[in-house]
């Protein structure tokens, strides 16, 4: 052993040079801190800008959102209040009421009555004078509008444009307060106008529109009139006093916004005076004009708002920022005080290190493995820092070669093919910091060693990270394992791989192609009718015209890919690196398939004869999803049986997502067969009530329990058992356990007037039993007829509505009522809905859950529902409700006058003795 060596390579470990490595330690975690804390506070700002960016958005999208509902409830409002004043005055002209003032305001009063929200009612004659109210008595004269300074101008508008409109908010004495006026036109049968129909809405009060509205908070939406002053605004911040009121209804907008009332409808910002204390502040509003009634729809929000709420989100960031920099200061005290520790036991173990090394050293000269130490510095420099003597005659280094150069000396001796494969398994292991395992060839004093390296990381210091290895020479076991493999891997016949090596690179290529997304091809290749050749040339001739295939085989595919001999007339190919998408390996399959039939046309030479041997082929793809070596084989077997049938001398490839579908259908209906005549299934509930959540009934829906799947649902099975036979049996079992369910419901005072409603099949509808069963379950059960529902769908009545109408009469003259379950998601058809024998119509849960849920985008599936429940009334039917879900969804529903409620709200489907 080269002692010299030994203690000059484990230098770089002296104790003097450790309390360096501490210092280093300290000072880069004192950078790490200031980084992190740098880190933090920046990360800190992109926070608040990133808040303040989202204020901003928040706020436009609600100042946005509050003025289309505005404007949506001014459109509507305005339009209801337009057609009742009309309505009104057209019935004091058509109905002859001015005849008598008196009756006509008896007349008024009843209408006001009715009206919430209106301060009162009056017919204004053209020169401004109330002729009728609704609030004065006859004798007692009102002052003119011309007489009031904020009517008089408004007014005279009017009349010279008579029109529709909200005029502009004035005081009227008679209530004592502030009032909003809207007026609409009244015209005698000749088109002359005879005065205005108008009503007061209490400014206090509010528009009736603002009932249904939620604006969100610091947000004042308005309404401004052409002239610049309001026609109205909401909330009003200040007190609701005459003076308030005053000062905002008499005095025009701000110039600011009124230079903005010409811009398209968007998001301003402008200046605007504080109502609190005259101040000057900031704001946001939002624009949009309604041509309509002559008005501009204004919502508002003052940018001190905005602040506020992006102040208020910063202060869980804030507080996470100072919790963060207190856990940063205490993790610096702690690393600091860890270093110094360090310090101390470096000192201590350095000593008994050295001695150990010796030891080590001795030890290492009577092993036959070559013993190593590499240091892996951070720029990513190798260098041996110790090599064993046998080591050293592993690779026959010469001794003048000094340890510092002796790594690049034993690299220069690896085998051409294996230095990449050396460079990236040693690679990998350095990076990942593990274990790795390598055995490659060296060209040693002329001669190829087959060499075992073996490397594990080991401890770090400030230059890099120590490796601790072996070197074993393998060359004799390798050279006898070359010969095993030959035997074991290789076919006495044809030299081809057999079945183990194919099923060794398969393994493979199924391995890349999960990991390297590269697909890979297997392609079964059987010669048709090669018994009837072999039996009539005799084997010898046979297994001639077997080498002839197997050569042509091996010369028309690639160096990376595997001809296999199976058997004695089966050949497999594994094609390998076709591609990443499964077009363009079937693509290249193709045109391999191609090259192979070309090359079988040509007759083989046996016995001084010609012969063609034709093959069928079966192929199958190798991809991400594949399973297993015998699961790609099985299905390149199958589509080459596939290809036999079709005729022979053709190809088929295998389809793995059809016959995956294929046996897991066949799988569930083999279980939903079991599971029937075993009883794994089982009947729920799902109540149905009325408007005053009372039960009235309940839906059977059955369920599976499957012994090991669990829970299977409806959804996996009905289908299946609809496709099979197994619907009619399950639809029977069905229907009498619902009616023995009745026969025990009967029997309870407070479950005794429910129905059960079960649904039915195409299947059992169109059978030509099917009255025979549920007569025979009635009867043999006991069961109330009238309290049995049957609930079919639109579709099931395609083609055969006639058939299906009998069938259903003479279930009805049983007693046996019948639902239309969800109406509207089918093939509607009026013609023939009022002569089916129905009892109920159920509206699908499509329709339900998008009534109330949207009510902007659900207005038009609003007015389909409520079409749906008038069609149903009008039918003399009962409109039953499914997939209610929300209190809001029942609030509309009973709004729309619908009868029956069913759905998750209320409960979901349950066992019996759930029920309520």
């Amino acid at each position: 052993m080269n002692e010299t060596t030994h203690k000059q390579g484990f230098e770089p470990l002296a104790v003097a040079e450790q309390p360096a490595v501490t210092r280093s330690y300290t000072g880069s975690l004192r950078a790490v801190v200031n980084v992190a804390a740098w880190a933090l506070f920046g990360f800190f700002l992109v926070i608040c800008v990133g808040l303040w960016n989202r204020s901003v958005t928040m706020n436009h999208h609600e100042i946005k959102h509050s003025a289309e509902m505005l404007e949506q409830g001014v459109k509507s409002y305005f339009a209801s209040t337009e057609l009742f004043l009309s309505t009104v005055g057209n019935d004091l002209v058509y109905n002859n009421v001015f005849a008598d003032r008196e009756q006509a305001m008896h007349h008024l009063q009843r209408i006001t009555k009715r009206q919430a929200g209106v301060a009162g009612l009056a017919f204004i004659t053209l020169e401004g004078e109330f002729w009728v109210t609704d609030f004065a008595p006859i004798n007692e004269p009102l002052p003119s509008l011309l007489a009031n300074e904020f009517a008089a101008s408004d007014f005279v508008t009017f009349v010279a444009e008579p029109q529709f409109h909200i005029g502009r908010p004035y005081f009227f004495q008679f209530f004592d307060t502030w009032i909003v006026p809207i007026r609409a036109p009244i015209f005698d049968e000749a088109g002359v106008l005879l005065g205005y129909m108008a009503m007061g809405v209490e400014l206090e009060e509010g528009l009736p529109l603002w009932t249904n509205m939620v604006i969100p908070s610091g947000i004042q939406v308005s309404l401004v009139r052409p002239d610049n002053h309001l026609a109205y605004l909401h909330p009003l911040i200040l007190e609701h006093t005459a003076d308030t009121l005053a000062s905002v209804y008499q005095a025009q907008i701000s110039s600011e916004l009124q230079q903005l009332m010409g811009e398209p409808e968007g998001v301003y910002q402008y200046q605007r005076e504080r109502l609190s204390d005259s101040g000057i502040e900031q704001a946001y509003a939002y624009l949009k004009p309604l041509p309509d009634y002559n008005l501009t729809v204004i919502a508002m929000r003052s940018r001190s708002k905005v602040i506020t709420d992006w102040l208020y989100s910063l202060i869980i960031p804030f507080a996470v920022l100072f919790a963060a920099f207190l856990a940063l200061w205490y993790a610096a005290r702690r690393a600091k005080f860890y270093l110094q520790t360090a310090e101390q036991e470096i000192n201590i173990r350095q000593g008994a290190l050295i001695h150990s090394l010796e030891q080590y050293g001795k030890l290492t000269a009577l092993t036959p493995a070559g013993v190593y130490q590499v240091r892996v510095r951070k720029d990513g420099e190798r260098e041996f820092i110790y090599l064993s003597e046998r080591a050293r005659d592993l690779f026959a280094v010469p001794s003048t070669v000094p340890l510092s150069d002796t790594l690049t000396y034993m690299v220069e001796l690896t085998h051409p093919e294996d230095i990449e494969s050396f460079v990236n398994a040693e690679e990998e292991a350095v990076v990942n910091n593990q274990s790795f395992r390598w055995e490659g060839r060296f060209l040693i004093d002329n001669k190829t060693k087959w060499i075992s390296v073996e490397s594990q990381p080991g401890e770090a210091d400030d230059e890099g990270r120590i490796w601790h290895g072996v070197m074993l020479d393998i060359t004799e076991r390798r050279e006898t394992q070359e010969q095993i493999e030959e035997l074991a891997h290789y076919d006495v016949l044809t030299h081809l791989p057999n079945r183990t090596l194919l099923q060794k690179r398969l393994h493979e290529s199924i391995w890349d192609a999960r990991y390297s997304q590269q697909y890979a091809a297997v392609l079964s290749i059987d010669l048709d009718n090669f018994k009837i050749l072999n039996d009539s040339l005799g084997h010898e001739e046979g297994d001639r015209a077997l080498l002839i295939v197997a050569q042509r085989l091996a010369n028309v595919v690639r160096e990376e890919d595997t001809v296999a001999h199976m058997s004695a007339d089966e050949f497999v190919i594994l094609l390998t690196d076709l591609g990443s998408t499964e077009e363009e390996v079937i693509s290249k399959c193709h045109d391999f398939i191609a090259q192979l039939n070309t090359l079988m046309q040509d007759p083989l030479v046996l016995a001084n004869d010609s012969y063609l041997l034709t093959a069928s082929i079966g192929v199958t793809l190798v991809g991400p999803a594949s399973e297993s070596m015998e699961r790609v084989l099985q299905q390149a077997d199958q589509a080459m049986y596939e290809a036999k049938d079709a005729g022979r001398n053709t190809s088929v490839f295998f389809d793995a997502d059809l016959e995956a579908r294929l046996n897991s259908r066949l799988e569930l209906q083999r279980d939903l067969h079991r599971g029937i005549m075993n009883n794994e299934l089982e009947l729920f509930y799902q109540p149905k009530v009325n408007c005053q959540k009372t039960c009235v009934g309940a839906e059977a829906l059955v369920r599976w329990f499957h012994p090991t799947k669990g829970m299977v649902s409806p959804a996996d099975f009905i289908h299946i058992a609809e496709q099979s036979g197994d619907i009619l049996i399950l639809g029977n079992w069905v229907l009498r356990t619902a009616c023995e369910k009745l026969v025990e419901w009967a029997e309870h005072a407070e479950k005794s007037d429910w129905t059960m409603s079960v649904n039915v099949s195409v299947k059992q509808l169109k059978a030509d039993n099917f009255v025979e069963e549920v007569s025979r379950s009635l009867a043999e059960t006991g069961a109330p007829p009238n309290k049995l529902i049957l609930e079919i769908t639109e579709s099931m009545l395609l083609g055969s509505t006639e058939a299906a109408i009998v069938t259903m009469q003479q279930l009805r003259n049983l007693g046996v009522r019948f639902a239309l379950d969800d109406f509207g998601t089918g093939y509607s058809n009026l013609s023939y809905l009022h002569r089916l024998p129905l009892d109920q119509l159920k509206i699908d849960r499509s329709f339900v859950s998008t009534n109330a849920d949207k009510p902007n985008a659900g207005l038009a599936q609003a007015q389909l529902t409520q079409s749906i429940i008038s069609l149903g009334h009008t039918l003399g039917l009962i409109v039953v409700a499914e997939g209610v879900e929300t209190e809001e969804q029942l609030k509309a529903l009973i709004n729309q006058g619908c009868d029956i409620y069913q759905g998750y709200y209320f409960s979901a489907p349950v066992r019996s003795s759930d029920l309520p």
